[in-house]
């Protein structure tokens, strides 16, 4: 029988998948929040590893994987997402792709594209990781449409090939490459004169870098097409683990001549970010769904099924947040040597964090059960 042995939660949902989503979040929102406020109170962690925790031009650290683990996860998210919409019906099937596209871009324009100011020289279109995953999704959801494996495969070494030589066209400095040219010229163009975004660029680049965006996209969706196969789990947990040594073995080759830049997305570091991504997943599908080990991960879960609220209330609501924990936490915080002052106002951001998320929750969980009940 097919895939008689692929163990899935109640939901449908990939558990080893959802604990990887948690993990990221968590490294976002709880661990790097919680080791910068001990930094900052203690000096306690040396300087080597605090670099981990920060971005660079050009390097990789452990803080540079959490977008391009985002994107992959989406990708990753597809196969057991959409092929059931697509058998529902190309009506069924866009319409749920295109609702979730808009979702993703109005939540990063929000979220980092200050459209809440609602002043035309401070709005960008295009600067947020949400949109960057609004965009892979959309690419790899139309090559699903076609129904053709050669496409799926083909797509993103495609991709891939024409954004590394766009980028080979000029050099890899910050603010003198090909990608950064290209979003200054178009935001130049879309954006009134005097825009913010224009008079002081950021060295991140979104447009021609779509074209990496989908390419990591489609690199999580053949993650877990893996994963789905007809194969034994173990093979299949081979299969995954040879892929990401293949893409960290590009990542490794093509840095002799490619430098290895996050903000621009350079192939080194997107195969080297790939690679880490498919043997992270890899790891956790032998764990969780092969060995069965699923005990102690209810917070990473939690973190993982909530992973856009997460994501959306701890930059979004940050000042909400702050004050939150401000107001519990200043109390408690006159009792304690200055020293603990961050990690102890840390702390409280944390929990706050986590009931919005649970009162969120709550909260759709109700509204389902009474959309339910209406019926």
């Amino acid at each position: 029988m097919k895939n008689a042995d692929v163990t899935f939660p109640a939901s449908g949902r990939l558990f080893s998948l959802d604990v990887l989503r948690g993990l990221d979040m968590l490294l976002l929102t709880v661990a790097g929040p919680l080791v910068c406020a001990a930094q900052k109170g203690w000096g306690c962690f040396p300087d080597g590893f605090m670099r981990q925790f920060n971005h660079g031009w050009e390097c990789f650290t452990l803080w540079d994987i959490i977008m391009p683990l985002f994107i992959f996860m989406c990708g990753a998210a597809m196969p057991l997402a959409l092929e059931r919409r697509l058998k529902e019906g190309c009506g069924t099937f866009w319409r749920h792709v295109l609702g979730r596209v808009l979702l993703l871009w109005v939540l990063g324009g929000l979220v980092q594209g200050r459209w809440m100011t609602l002043d035309p020289l401070q709005m960008s279109p295009f600067s947020n990781t949400l949109q960057s995953i609004a965009v892979g999704y959309l690419a790899v959801a139309a090559a699903m449409a076609f129904r053709a494996r050669a496409l799926m495969i083909a797509a993103p070494v495609v991709m891939v090939v024409a954004y590394t030589a766009l980028l080979a066209l000029g050099g890899y400095g910050k603010f003198d490459n090909v990608a950064f040219k290209i979003d200054h010229a178009i935001l130049a163009f879309v954006l009134p004169e005097g825009s913010a975004w224009v008079v002081k660029p950021s060295h991140y680049t979104w447009f021609s870098t779509s074209l990496m965006f989908a390419a990591m996209t489609f690199a999580g969706y053949h993650a877990t097409k893996i994963i789905v196969s007809d194969k034994a789990k173990w093979h299949r947990a081979f299969e995954l683990a040879i892929y990401g040594v293949a893409l960290l073995a590009v990542g490794f080759v093509s840095e002799i001549w490619i430098p290895c830049i996050k903000p621009i997305f350079t192939l080194s570091f997107t195969a080297e970010a790939m690679g880490w991504c498919v043997l992270s997943l890899a790891a956790l599908y032998v764990v969780n769904d092969i060995l069965m080990l699923r005990r102690g991960l209810d917070v990473a879960l939690f973190f993982g099924r909530m992973a856009l609220s997460a994501y959306f209330i701890s930059h979004f609501f940050a000042p909400v947040l702050r004050t939150a924990a401000h107001l519990f936490g200043d109390g408690l915080v006159a009792y304690l040597p200055s020293s603990a002052a961050s990690f102890v106002l840390a702390l409280f951001e944390v929990a706050a964090l986590v009931a919005a998320m649970e009162i969120w929750r709550m909260s759709k969980a109700n509204f389902r059960r009474g959309k339910h009940d209406c019926r």
